[in-house]
């Protein structure tokens, strides 16, 4: 059993150090259990319907920890360590009265080497989920970008297709993701590889409002660059937007709503 153990981690310690001379970069996520990570992240969404503008400005830092592994498999804590949110509608500004309910509140979930995210569960104490859990739960769910859990070569590319999801809300997306390595270049003293992401999306489902509940039928085109450190396995940073036209109906009756989201996010790994 250990004759076995040791070479099979042989086996990775050469590939790893062939994909390297061979100027490819293994795209996969790894952590070890207890790692630690600090990130800021940032996000500002507007929207324009019926012809008012509304917008949602969230600034927080939160800690992310490796909790357990199992068979490739990590389960991971994130904590809010800081938020501020605001909304803006008609040209008002608000502070938003849930962003302070978050602060010191976790929320755990699993994560594998591709970046596939499941099990999202509210830490003890987090009363305040059913208000933000529309928001933090997308957030989780697209923390991780998409990874083939394999070597890929500058100029290389990756890809997914028809990935679904479903909203807490009701809304449902498939998506196709386009990825491409564009070069390596040193960051903050570490060698990074950089990634151009496209994405097209196909919206559907239904959503609940104060005004009532809606079918969704739309599309969206989003692009995103990241930095992705091969050494720690992590992303360091990443920034895009996605931009979104979707028809409301209500179910009620009546004619459809033109809605148009722009979603931007910007994220950094502070350590």
């Amino acid at each position: 059993m250990f004759r076995k153990a040791l070479f099979a981690t042989v086996v990775m310690l050469f590939l790893a150090v062939f994909a390297s001379a061979a100027g490819e970069v293994v795209f996969g996520y790894q952590f070890k259990e207890g790692a630690r990570e600090r990130h800021r992240l940032k996000l500002n969404t507007e929207m324009e319907t019926m012809g008012m503008e509304l917008s949602q400005m969230a600034d927080m830092s939160v800690t992310v920890t490796c909790v357990a592994v199992d068979k490739g498999t990590h389960t991971m804590s994130v904590v809010f360590d800081k938020v501020e949110a605001s909304n803006m509608i008609g040209g008002n500004m608000s502070q938003d009265p849930s962003a302070a309910k978050m602060v010191g509140k976790s929320v755990t979930f699993m994560v594998d080497s591709h970046g596939n995210v499941s099990g999202i569960t509210p830490g003890p104490g987090f009363d305040a989920w059913p208000e933000v859990q529309q928001v933090v739960e997308p957030t989780i769910k697209n923390w991780y970008v998409y990874m083939p859990a394999s070597a890929v070569a500058v100029g290389g590319e990756w890809k997914r297709d028809n990935h679904r999801d479903k909203s807490s809300g009701g809304s449902e997306y498939v998506s196709n993701e386009k990825f491409k390595f564009l070069q390596v270049k040193k960051e903050k003293g570490s060698d990074v590889a950089l990634v151009d992401a496209n994405v097209t999306t196909q919206v559907g489902g239904s959503t609940e409002t104060p005004m009532g509940v809606y079918d969704l039928a739309g599309t969206g085109q989003g692009k995103f660059q990241f930095a992705f450190n091969p050494a720690t396995r992590t992303i360091t940073r990443l920034k895009g937007t996605m931009e979104t036209i979707i028809d409301m109906k209500p179910q009620s009756g009546g004619d459809a709503m033109k809605t148009s989201v722009a979603n931007h996010i910007e994220r950094e790994l502070l350590q």
